[in-house]
Protein backbone atom coordinates (compact mmCIF):
# COMPACT_ATOMS: atom_id res chain seq x y z
CA UNK A 1 0.00 0.00 0.00
CA UNK A 2 1.44 3.37 -1.04
CA UNK A 3 1.68 6.17 1.51
CA UNK A 4 1.62 8.72 -1.33
CA UNK A 5 -0.69 9.00 -4.33
CA UNK A 6 0.60 7.60 -7.60
CA UNK A 7 -0.10 10.86 -9.53
CA UNK A 8 2.03 12.79 -7.03
CA UNK A 9 4.85 10.25 -7.34
CA UNK A 10 4.78 10.41 -11.14
CA UNK A 11 4.62 14.22 -11.06
CA UNK A 12 7.81 14.19 -8.98
CA UNK A 13 9.47 11.79 -11.45
CA UNK A 14 8.41 14.04 -14.34
CA UNK A 15 9.86 17.12 -12.66
CA UNK A 16 13.17 15.33 -12.08
CA UNK A 17 13.28 14.19 -15.72
CA UNK A 18 12.68 17.72 -17.02
CA UNK A 19 14.87 19.49 -14.46
CA UNK A 20 17.58 16.99 -13.42
CA UNK A 21 19.71 19.68 -11.76
CA UNK A 22 16.93 21.33 -9.76
CA UNK A 23 17.42 21.07 -5.99
CA UNK A 24 13.66 21.15 -5.51
CA UNK A 25 13.18 18.28 -7.97
CA UNK A 26 15.88 16.26 -6.21
CA UNK A 27 14.40 16.86 -2.75
CA UNK A 28 10.92 15.90 -3.94
CA UNK A 29 12.29 12.75 -5.54
CA UNK A 30 14.07 11.73 -2.33
CA UNK A 31 10.91 12.38 -0.31
CA UNK A 32 8.67 10.21 -2.48
CA UNK A 33 11.24 7.44 -2.96
CA UNK A 34 11.46 7.12 0.83
CA UNK A 35 7.71 6.65 1.24
CA UNK A 36 6.57 3.19 2.25
CA UNK A 37 5.65 0.97 -0.67
CA UNK A 38 7.15 3.17 -3.41
CA UNK A 39 9.24 1.17 -5.89
CA UNK A 40 11.19 2.00 -9.05
CA UNK A 41 8.22 0.84 -11.09
CA UNK A 42 6.07 3.53 -9.46
CA UNK A 43 8.64 6.31 -9.89
CA UNK A 44 8.24 6.99 -13.62
CA UNK A 45 7.30 10.18 -15.53
CA UNK A 46 3.66 10.77 -16.38
CA UNK A 47 2.62 9.01 -19.56
CA UNK A 48 1.09 12.14 -21.11
CA UNK A 49 4.44 13.98 -20.79
CA UNK A 50 6.52 11.24 -22.45
CA UNK A 51 6.19 12.72 -25.98
CA UNK A 52 7.57 16.02 -24.70
CA UNK A 53 10.46 14.29 -22.93
CA UNK A 54 11.28 12.30 -26.05
CA UNK A 55 11.13 15.37 -28.31
CA UNK A 56 13.41 17.58 -26.25
CA UNK A 57 17.17 17.59 -25.88
CA UNK A 58 18.25 18.49 -22.35
CA UNK A 59 21.32 20.71 -22.58
CA UNK A 60 24.54 19.01 -21.53
CA UNK A 61 25.55 20.11 -18.05
CA UNK A 62 29.14 21.19 -17.67
CA UNK A 63 29.03 23.00 -14.33
CA UNK A 64 31.37 20.42 -12.82
CA UNK A 65 33.83 21.19 -15.60
CA UNK A 66 33.62 24.89 -14.82
CA UNK A 67 34.48 24.12 -11.21
CA UNK A 68 37.45 21.99 -12.25
CA UNK A 69 38.74 24.64 -14.63
CA UNK A 70 37.98 27.72 -12.52
CA UNK A 71 41.63 28.31 -11.72
CA UNK A 72 42.57 27.58 -15.32
CA UNK A 73 40.06 30.14 -16.61
CA UNK A 74 41.16 32.80 -14.12
CA UNK A 75 44.72 32.36 -15.37
CA UNK A 76 43.69 32.90 -18.96
CA UNK A 77 41.49 35.82 -17.93
CA UNK A 78 44.53 37.56 -16.43
CA UNK A 79 46.56 36.92 -19.58
CA UNK A 80 43.83 38.40 -21.77
CA UNK A 81 43.47 41.65 -19.84
CA UNK A 82 46.32 43.10 -21.83
CA UNK A 83 44.38 43.21 -25.11
CA UNK A 84 44.89 45.78 -27.83
CA UNK A 85 43.96 49.29 -26.79
CA UNK A 86 40.56 50.43 -27.97
CA UNK A 87 39.20 46.94 -28.70
CA UNK A 88 36.13 45.89 -26.76
CA UNK A 89 34.91 42.31 -26.33
CA UNK A 90 32.42 42.53 -29.21
CA UNK A 91 35.10 43.71 -31.62
CA UNK A 92 37.46 40.94 -30.53
CA UNK A 93 34.70 38.39 -31.08
CA UNK A 94 34.02 39.73 -34.56
CA UNK A 95 37.71 39.60 -35.42
CA UNK A 96 37.88 36.01 -34.19
CA UNK A 97 34.89 35.14 -36.36
CA UNK A 98 36.49 36.64 -39.44
CA UNK A 99 39.91 35.07 -38.88
CA UNK A 100 40.32 31.93 -41.00
CA UNK A 101 42.36 30.07 -40.01
CA UNK A 102 42.26 31.38 -36.41
CA UNK A 103 45.15 33.65 -35.57
CA UNK A 104 46.06 31.66 -32.46
CA UNK A 105 45.95 28.24 -34.14
CA UNK A 106 48.92 26.12 -32.98
CA UNK A 107 51.46 25.94 -35.80
CA UNK A 108 53.61 22.96 -34.87
CA UNK A 109 54.39 20.43 -37.57
CA UNK A 110 51.71 18.05 -36.27
CA UNK A 111 48.98 20.65 -35.83
CA UNK A 112 49.52 22.97 -38.77
CA UNK A 113 46.40 24.20 -40.52
CA UNK A 114 45.94 21.60 -43.22
CA UNK A 115 45.50 22.39 -46.88
CA UNK A 116 41.74 21.99 -46.81
CA UNK A 117 39.73 20.97 -49.82
CA UNK A 118 37.44 23.62 -51.23
CA UNK A 119 33.84 22.74 -50.27
CA UNK A 120 31.67 21.88 -53.24
CA UNK A 121 28.07 23.03 -52.98
CA UNK A 122 26.40 20.11 -54.71
CA UNK A 123 22.89 21.28 -54.06
CA UNK A 124 21.58 24.55 -52.75
CA UNK A 125 17.87 23.86 -53.03
CA UNK A 126 15.23 26.38 -53.98
CA UNK A 127 14.65 26.59 -50.25
CA UNK A 128 17.08 29.32 -49.12
CA UNK A 129 17.21 27.85 -45.61
CA UNK A 130 18.94 24.60 -46.65
CA UNK A 131 22.36 23.72 -48.02
CA UNK A 132 24.29 20.59 -48.89
CA UNK A 133 28.04 20.57 -49.49
CA UNK A 134 30.55 17.83 -50.27
CA UNK A 135 34.33 17.74 -49.95
CA UNK A 136 34.27 19.59 -46.62
CA UNK A 137 36.65 16.94 -45.24
CA UNK A 138 39.16 14.72 -47.00
CA UNK A 139 39.13 10.95 -46.55
CA UNK A 140 42.23 11.19 -44.36
CA UNK A 141 40.53 13.76 -42.12
CA UNK A 142 37.41 11.59 -41.85
CA UNK A 143 39.57 8.60 -40.92
CA UNK A 144 41.29 10.59 -38.18
CA UNK A 145 37.99 11.79 -36.73
CA UNK A 146 36.72 8.20 -36.82
CA UNK A 147 39.80 7.28 -34.81
CA UNK A 148 38.77 9.94 -32.30
CA UNK A 149 35.27 8.43 -32.30
CA UNK A 150 36.71 5.35 -30.57
CA UNK A 151 36.66 7.47 -27.40
CA UNK A 152 32.93 8.15 -27.57
CA UNK A 153 30.94 7.09 -24.52
CA UNK A 154 27.44 5.68 -24.39
CA UNK A 155 24.77 8.35 -24.08
CA UNK A 156 23.83 11.53 -25.91
CA UNK A 157 25.68 14.04 -23.75
CA UNK A 158 22.39 15.05 -22.14
CA UNK A 159 22.48 12.33 -19.47
CA UNK A 160 20.42 9.81 -21.45
CA UNK A 161 21.79 6.47 -22.68
CA UNK A 162 19.11 5.68 -25.26
CA UNK A 163 17.79 9.09 -26.30
CA UNK A 164 15.89 8.14 -29.44
CA UNK A 165 15.61 4.35 -29.80
CA UNK A 166 16.63 1.27 -27.85
CA UNK A 167 17.42 -0.46 -31.14
CA UNK A 168 20.68 1.45 -31.54
CA UNK A 169 23.69 2.17 -29.37
CA UNK A 170 24.12 5.95 -29.17
CA UNK A 171 27.57 7.30 -28.24
CA UNK A 172 29.05 10.79 -28.17
CA UNK A 173 32.18 12.82 -27.47
CA UNK A 174 31.82 16.55 -26.98
CA UNK A 175 34.57 18.91 -27.96
CA UNK A 176 35.70 19.74 -24.42
CA UNK A 177 35.96 16.08 -23.40
CA UNK A 178 38.15 15.45 -26.46
CA UNK A 179 40.47 18.30 -25.45
CA UNK A 180 40.63 17.05 -21.86
CA UNK A 181 41.59 13.58 -23.10
CA UNK A 182 44.46 15.21 -24.98
CA UNK A 183 45.42 17.11 -21.84
CA UNK A 184 45.49 13.82 -19.92
CA UNK A 185 47.59 12.13 -22.61
CA UNK A 186 44.88 9.72 -23.70
CA UNK A 187 44.29 11.26 -27.14
CA UNK A 188 46.98 12.78 -29.37
CA UNK A 189 46.38 16.56 -29.58
CA UNK A 190 46.31 16.44 -33.38
CA UNK A 191 42.96 14.61 -33.32
CA UNK A 192 41.31 17.04 -30.92
CA UNK A 193 42.67 19.99 -32.89
CA UNK A 194 41.26 18.51 -36.10
CA UNK A 195 37.89 18.21 -34.36
CA UNK A 196 38.01 21.95 -33.61
CA UNK A 197 39.33 22.91 -37.06
CA UNK A 198 36.68 20.88 -38.89
CA UNK A 199 33.91 22.39 -36.77
CA UNK A 200 35.14 25.91 -37.45
CA UNK A 201 35.42 25.13 -41.15
CA UNK A 202 31.80 23.98 -41.21
CA UNK A 203 30.67 27.10 -39.41
CA UNK A 204 32.51 29.36 -41.85
CA UNK A 205 31.09 27.53 -44.89
CA UNK A 206 27.57 27.90 -43.48
CA UNK A 207 28.01 31.60 -42.70
CA UNK A 208 29.26 32.19 -46.23
CA UNK A 209 26.55 30.23 -48.06
CA UNK A 210 23.73 31.76 -46.02
CA UNK A 211 25.31 35.19 -46.48
CA UNK A 212 25.18 35.99 -42.78
CA UNK A 213 26.10 39.55 -41.91
CA UNK A 214 26.68 38.97 -38.19
CA UNK A 215 28.91 36.46 -36.37
CA UNK A 216 27.69 32.88 -36.12
CA UNK A 217 28.55 31.32 -32.76
CA UNK A 218 28.78 27.69 -31.75
CA UNK A 219 25.94 26.69 -29.44
CA UNK A 220 26.74 23.00 -28.96
CA UNK A 221 29.10 20.58 -30.72
CA UNK A 222 29.57 16.85 -30.34
CA UNK A 223 30.76 13.83 -32.28
CA UNK A 224 27.99 11.22 -32.33
CA UNK A 225 27.86 7.59 -33.46
CA UNK A 226 24.80 5.36 -33.84
CA UNK A 227 25.38 1.60 -33.99
CA UNK A 228 22.67 -0.84 -35.07
CA UNK A 229 21.75 -3.63 -32.70
CA UNK A 230 20.63 -7.08 -33.83
CA UNK A 231 16.97 -6.33 -34.46
CA UNK A 232 15.12 -8.43 -37.04
CA UNK A 233 12.57 -5.82 -38.04
CA UNK A 234 12.67 -2.04 -37.51
CA UNK A 235 9.68 0.23 -37.74
CA UNK A 236 11.08 3.07 -35.69
CA UNK A 237 13.41 5.92 -36.62
CA UNK A 238 16.97 6.49 -35.51
CA UNK A 239 15.86 10.03 -34.61
CA UNK A 240 12.23 11.09 -34.58
CA UNK A 241 11.08 14.09 -36.63
CA UNK A 242 11.72 17.31 -34.77
CA UNK A 243 12.76 20.94 -34.96
CA UNK A 244 15.91 22.18 -33.23
CA UNK A 245 14.44 25.28 -31.58
CA UNK A 246 10.76 24.59 -30.95
CA UNK A 247 8.52 21.86 -29.52
CA UNK A 248 6.19 20.15 -31.96
CA UNK A 249 2.59 19.44 -31.04
CA UNK A 250 1.74 16.67 -33.51
CA UNK A 251 -1.98 17.00 -32.81
CA UNK A 252 -2.15 20.62 -33.98
CA UNK A 253 0.98 20.97 -36.11
CA UNK A 254 2.12 23.90 -34.00
CA UNK A 255 5.78 24.17 -33.05
CA UNK A 256 6.11 26.38 -30.01
CA UNK A 257 9.35 28.30 -29.54
CA UNK A 258 9.27 28.13 -25.76
CA UNK A 259 11.39 26.44 -23.06
CA UNK A 260 12.52 23.73 -22.70
CA UNK A 261 13.22 24.07 -26.45
CA UNK A 262 16.58 25.62 -27.34
CA UNK A 263 14.95 28.74 -28.69
CA UNK A 264 18.30 30.48 -29.26
CA UNK A 265 19.49 27.96 -31.85
CA UNK A 266 19.40 29.55 -35.30
CA UNK A 267 21.23 27.07 -37.55
CA UNK A 268 22.01 23.36 -37.40
CA UNK A 269 24.48 21.16 -39.27
CA UNK A 270 25.69 17.58 -39.55
CA UNK A 271 29.17 16.82 -40.88
CA UNK A 272 29.33 13.16 -41.91
CA UNK A 273 32.39 10.96 -41.48
CA UNK A 274 31.51 7.64 -43.12
CA UNK A 275 29.06 5.56 -45.13
CA UNK A 276 29.98 2.01 -44.05
CA UNK A 277 26.53 1.23 -42.66
CA UNK A 278 23.01 0.54 -43.84
CA UNK A 279 20.08 2.92 -43.38
CA UNK A 280 20.69 6.11 -41.42
CA UNK A 281 19.71 8.60 -44.12
CA UNK A 282 18.92 12.13 -42.98
CA UNK A 283 15.58 13.47 -44.18
CA UNK A 284 13.52 16.65 -44.21
CA UNK A 285 9.83 16.18 -43.44
CA UNK A 286 7.15 17.81 -45.57
CA UNK A 287 5.82 20.02 -42.77
CA UNK A 288 4.82 20.11 -39.11
CA UNK A 289 1.57 18.39 -40.11
CA UNK A 290 3.07 15.86 -42.53
CA UNK A 291 6.12 14.23 -40.97
CA UNK A 292 6.81 11.85 -43.84
CA UNK A 293 10.15 12.27 -45.69
CA UNK A 294 10.15 14.97 -48.35
CA UNK A 295 13.85 14.87 -49.20
CA UNK A 296 16.56 12.45 -48.06
CA UNK A 297 20.33 12.80 -47.86
CA UNK A 298 22.70 9.82 -47.74
CA UNK A 299 25.73 10.36 -45.48
CA UNK A 300 29.29 10.01 -46.73
CA UNK A 301 32.72 11.27 -45.72
CA UNK A 302 33.00 15.06 -46.01
CA UNK A 303 29.32 15.75 -46.66
CA UNK A 304 27.79 18.67 -44.77
CA UNK A 305 24.06 19.25 -44.33
CA UNK A 306 23.02 22.60 -42.87
CA UNK A 307 19.71 24.39 -42.39
CA UNK A 308 17.91 26.99 -40.33
CA UNK A 309 16.85 25.48 -37.02
CA UNK A 310 13.15 26.38 -36.98
CA UNK A 311 9.89 24.64 -37.83
CA UNK A 312 10.49 25.27 -41.54
CA UNK A 313 13.02 22.43 -41.42
CA UNK A 314 11.46 19.54 -39.54
CA UNK A 315 13.89 16.65 -39.90
CA UNK A 316 14.78 13.17 -38.70
CA UNK A 317 17.03 10.15 -39.31
CA UNK A 318 16.00 6.80 -40.75
CA UNK A 319 16.85 3.67 -38.76
CA UNK A 320 20.46 2.48 -38.85
CA UNK A 321 19.96 -1.20 -39.60
CA UNK A 322 23.58 -2.33 -39.88
CA UNK A 323 26.97 -0.91 -38.93
CA UNK A 324 28.04 2.31 -37.20
CA UNK A 325 27.17 5.80 -38.46
CA UNK A 326 29.34 8.68 -37.20
CA UNK A 327 29.07 12.43 -37.68
CA UNK A 328 29.84 15.73 -36.01
CA UNK A 329 26.58 17.42 -35.01
CA UNK A 330 26.68 21.20 -34.66
CA UNK A 331 24.21 23.83 -33.54
CA UNK A 332 24.77 27.56 -33.96
CA UNK A 333 23.34 30.79 -32.62
CA UNK A 334 23.44 34.45 -33.61
CA UNK A 335 23.16 35.40 -29.94
CA UNK A 336 26.58 35.74 -28.25
CA UNK A 337 24.90 35.23 -24.88
CA UNK A 338 24.34 31.58 -25.82
CA UNK A 339 27.67 30.79 -27.42
CA UNK A 340 29.23 27.46 -26.44
CA UNK A 341 31.58 28.07 -23.51
CA UNK A 342 33.01 24.56 -23.77
CA UNK A 343 34.27 25.22 -27.30
CA UNK A 344 36.41 28.12 -26.08
CA UNK A 345 37.63 25.99 -23.17
CA UNK A 346 38.71 23.25 -25.57
CA UNK A 347 40.64 25.76 -27.67
CA UNK A 348 42.38 27.11 -24.58
CA UNK A 349 43.38 23.64 -23.40
CA UNK A 350 44.93 22.73 -26.75
CA UNK A 351 46.67 26.09 -26.97
CA UNK A 352 48.12 25.47 -23.51
CA UNK A 353 49.32 21.99 -24.53
CA UNK A 354 51.10 23.49 -27.52
CA UNK A 355 52.63 26.26 -25.39
CA UNK A 356 54.17 23.92 -22.82
CA UNK A 357 55.27 21.24 -25.29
Amino acid sequence: MLNASLPAIQASATQLQLEPHSDVAKKNAVFYRQQHGVTRKDFIPREDVQPLIESMDLEHSFMHVLDELSGHLEQFGEERQGGEEGQDDAELLDNDFLAYPPANMPQTEEWEWQEWNKPEIVRFTTDPDRMLADNVLSQDQCDKLLELAKYCKEGDGYQRKAPHTYNELFEELNILDAAKKSQEGEVVPELSQLYINASRRSRDAIAKEFNLQTPLYFSYTHLVCRTAKHVVERRDLSHHVHSDNCILNEATGDCDKVPPAYTWRDYSAIMYLNDEFEGGDFFYAHSTKDLSPEETVSPKCGRLVAFSAGKENMHGVLAVTKGRRCAVALWFTLDPNHKEATFSMAEEILHEIKTVS
